[in-house]
């Protein structure tokens, strides 16, 4: 029952207005908590410009284009004054992807395996995805499975670091 209330909020939550605008002809735009992402690669998302009204609909349209880029895991619009203040909380990077539990001897190799990681989107110097990260765990329990390998065992522990970046293990228990 909790889980059906915080999932209604959670959708509730996108189908709501991003805030309470009153009409405003944007002057300024700035942009606050960038780390990596260039200014210019967020204006370029953006679907409105110096002197364009800003309203409600239009807010939403914010949110949901700079959303949709995968760069950010927060995205707030504020006013001040006739200034649109557009404040973001970029998803980490990731430093490294490391295999633990393969042998020598084992059916694929760390480079195959990475390999198949990079496919997904999970490699060093991407965009931090859970969902990627998901499907590279699948993808390496399939690679095992098909070779017969039934008793695979992958986890994954992901570790937050300095500079909003993480560290990917894999924990590979390649079973009989």
């Amino acid at each position: 029952m909790k889980s059906r209330i915080l999932a209604l909020l959670f959708l509730l939550t996108l189908v709501a207005p991003a805030a309470a605008f009153a009409p405003f002809t944007i002057k300024d735009i700035r942009l606050e908590g960038l780390q990596r992402t260039e200014a210019g690669t967020v204006f370029s998302y953006l679907p409105v410009k110096v002197g364009d009204s800003m309203d409600d609909d239009k807010a939403d349209a914010c949110i949901h284009a700079l959303f949709s880029t995968g760069f950010f895991r927060n995205v707030t619009l504020a006013r001040d004054g006739n200034v649109l203040v557009i404040k973001v909380q970029e998803r980490p990077t990731i430093a490294g992807v490391e295999i633990n539990g393969v042998s020598d001897s084992s059916v694929y190799s760390k480079k195959q395996l990475r390999e198949t990681m990079k496919y997904v989107g999970l490699a060093q110097g991407r965009i931090f995805d859970r969902g990627a990260l998901q499907k590279a765990t699948q993808m390496l329990k399939n690679q095992y499975t098909r070779l017969g390998k039934f008793g695979v065992e992958v986890t994954s522990v992901v570790t937050p670091l300095s500079r909003n970046r993480v560290s990917v293990v894999f924990n590979v228990v390649e079973g009989g």
